[in-house]
């Protein structure tokens, strides 16, 4: 029988349990997904990432946001300005005695014009003309020149007053901005810088425009006369088209104020920027276009 040793089981032997100090004893870590109110790291990195993805969509969004409706509401400051006597822009209106093709009708006068500000500054076109200026005839391919020249006095003789109105158009092209130039031979304007053409009345007849050519308001009045302001600011004081274009009272004067924009039907809008379309489907979703 062999006799037991001396250490066994002792302690700190490899043949008993060890009862010597630990380094740790493991400890279970608290389960905290059922209290909301903990915050994990993963929970705050998300929270982080979409608030920076909120500061950042801000800063794409404030500053097209502004853009696109910061401009239309803001307003322009304006005054009526005296441009001249009625006289030098009523010039060649009906009847005419025995009209012929190379009879002038209306006139288009080419002015500078001081507003409260620089930025009211403006060139603009005085068009006394037809309201109409489809209406004229052309030749057609072929014709007989006397056949024409005929059709063409029938046709002038019969215009009145009532065909005839008196605008103001702002050189500015509605496409980019760049001055257009009014072209007698064509009886139109033509933009230099993409080729945008208009019409006399400034309709756009050709090119990248997305409207019209602006219009300043403009109206007739008699200087001799006072007016309130209330007055005014009804149209009261405004002399008629009809009755100024054949009156020979001195006093007569032209005004132009504040201008706006319109469309191809010449339906009136606040003035709006270049590129900017006023009516259709693009003018709602402009600037995103």
């Amino acid at each position: 029988m062999a006799e037991d040793e001396p250490n066994a089981g002792a302690p700190g032997s490899q043949d008993g349990p060890y009862t010597g100090p630990r380094a740790t004893d493991f400890t279970p870590e608290p389960d905290h997904s059922d209290d909301p109110g903990y915050l994990t790291r993963t929970r705050f990195l998300s929270n982080v990432a979409i608030a920076g993805g909120g500061v950042l969509t801000a800063a794409i969004l404030v500053p097209v946001v502004g853009f696109a409706v910061a401009q239309p509401l803001k307003g322009e400051d304006y005054r009526w300005v005296y441009i001249g006597p009625a006289s030098e822009f009523l010039k060649n209106p009906p009847p005419y005695a025995n009209p012929s093709p190379s009879t002038k009708i209306g006139e288009v006068t080419s002015l500078a014009v001081s507003g409260p500000d620089p930025d009211a500054d403006r060139r603009i076109y005085v068009v006394y003309g037809l309201k109409d200026p489809g209406s004229r005839p052309q030749p057609e391919p072929g014709e007989d020149s006397a056949v024409f020249e005929s059709r063409f006095a029938k046709w002038a003789s019969g215009l009145t007053a009532a065909d005839f109105d008196l605008i103001a158009i702002w050189n500015r092209c509605a496409h980019l901005g760049c001055p257009v130039a009014y072209s007698p031979g064509s009886a139109g304007y033509v933009c230099p810088c993409h080729g945008g053409a208009y019409n006399s009345r400034g309709l756009v007849t050709g090119g990248p425009p997305p409207r019209p050519l602006d219009r300043v308001d403009i109206k007739i009045v008699d200087g001799s006369k006072s007016y309130t302001a209330e007055q005014i600011a009804k149209g009261e004081d405004r002399v008629p088209l009809a009755v100024a274009a054949t009156s020979s009272n001195p006093n007569l004067q032209v005004l132009v104020g504040k201008p706006y924009s319109i469309d191809q039907q010449q339906e009136t809008f606040p003035l709006a920027d270049p590129g900017v379309p006023v009516s259709g489907t693009l003018s709602h979703m402009y600037p995103f276009t």
